[in-house]
C-alpha cells in the first residue's frame, strides 16, 4: 500500500532517502570491518601455529634482599647505585614454548619471544633476544619436594652502563608436599602460588666492574592469553554481533 505522505510531501522523500543512504554507508563500512578483522584473525592463527604454544605469564613480586645496591654508583660494587631497596616491586613476564620437547630433564628455548624479562626501580634485566638461552625446569617428586624453575643465562647488560658479566635470572618454585605438580609437563597455564609454599625469583651479576643480587618472593602470576585465543575470541564476538544484526 502507497503512502500518500510520499506524494503530497517531499521532505518525507527526502528522509526516506537519507535513512536508506546511511543504512547502505553502514552496511559497508561493517563488511569492510568484517573482512580486515577476519584477515587479521587469520594472520594471528597462522602465525601461532607456525610458532608453537606459545604460553606467557605476567608476574610482580616483592623485593627481599639486596646486596650491592647501597651508595652513589661510584663504587664498582654498587652497581645498582643504591635505587633498589627492600621492598620494592618487580614486574614482568615470562615466555615459553608449550611444545619444546624434554631434553636431559629440562626443556630449553634458543630464540625469541622464549626468555624472561623483569623490572624493578628503573632496571630492566631481560633475556638477550639475539642470544637466547632460555631453560624450564618441571619437577615431580623430585628430591623429596616438586619444583618449578626457570633459568635465563644470556641476558642484556645493565641500562646505567655498568659492566657486569654473567647476569642470570633465576625464578624458583618449591613444594615440599609433592603436591603442587602431577607430571613433568610443561604447563599451559600459570602456577598457582597458593601450591608453592617457596617462590623466589633472583638476579644476581657478577665481575668486572659489579657484583649484584636481588632477591624477592613472588606474590602474583597470571596467564596473558596468546594472539590465537585473542582472535578466536574476537571472531566469536564478530560473529555474535552479526547474529544480533540479523
Amino acid at each position: 500500500m502507497d503512502n500518500p505522505n510520499a506524494k503530497e510531501n517531499p521532505c518525507f522523500l527526502r528522509s526516506f532517502s537519507i535513512k536508506y543512504i546511511r543504512c547502505f554507508l553502514e552496511n559497508k563500512v561493517m563488511k569492510i570491518f568484517t573482512f580486515a578483522f577476519t584477515l587479521v584473525a587469520v594472520i594471528m592463527l597462522f602465525s601461532a601455529v607456525t610458532q608453537g604454544a606459545l604460553i606467557t605469564i605476567e608476574l610482580t613480586a616483592e623485593v627481599t634482599d639486596v646486596v650491592g645496591g647501597i651508595g652513589s654508583g661510584e663504587d664498582p660494587f654498587e652497581p645498582l647505585e643504591g635505587k633498589v631497596n627492600v621492598g620494592d616491586i618487580i614486574t614482568g613476564t615470562y615466555t615459553y614454548d608449550s611444545s619444546t620437547p624434554l631434553t636431559c630433564g629440562v626443556y630449553e628455548h634458543y630464540s625469541p619471544p622464549s626468555g624472561i624479562s623483569l623490572e624493578v626501580s628503573g632496571f630492566e634485566f631481560k633475556t638477550d633476544p639475539d642470544n637466547v638461552w632460555f631453560i624450564v625446569q618441571i619437577q615431580n617428586a623430585n628430591i623429596r619436594s616438586d619444583a618449578y624453575t626457570l633459568v635465563s643465562e644470556n641476558n642484556l647488560p645493565l641500562s646505567n652502563g655498568v659492566l657486569v658479566n654473567n647476569i642470570y635470572i633465576l625464578l624458583l618454585l618449591v613444594d615440599p608436599s609433592m603436591e603442587a605438580l602431577s607430571s613433568h609437563a610443561l604447563p599451559t597455564t600459570a602456577p598457582v602460588l597458593d601450591d608453592w609454599p617457596y617462590r623466589d625469583v633472583r638476579v644476581y651479576g657478577t665481575e668486572p666492574q659489579g657484583v649484584f643480587y636481588i632477591g624477592g618472593e613472588v606474590t602474583s602470576a597470571v596467564l596473558i592469553p596468546e594472539p590465537a585465543t585473542l582472535a578466536l575470541l574476537g571472531l566469536g564476538g564478530l560473529a555474535l554481533m552479526r547474529r544480533r544484526r540479523v
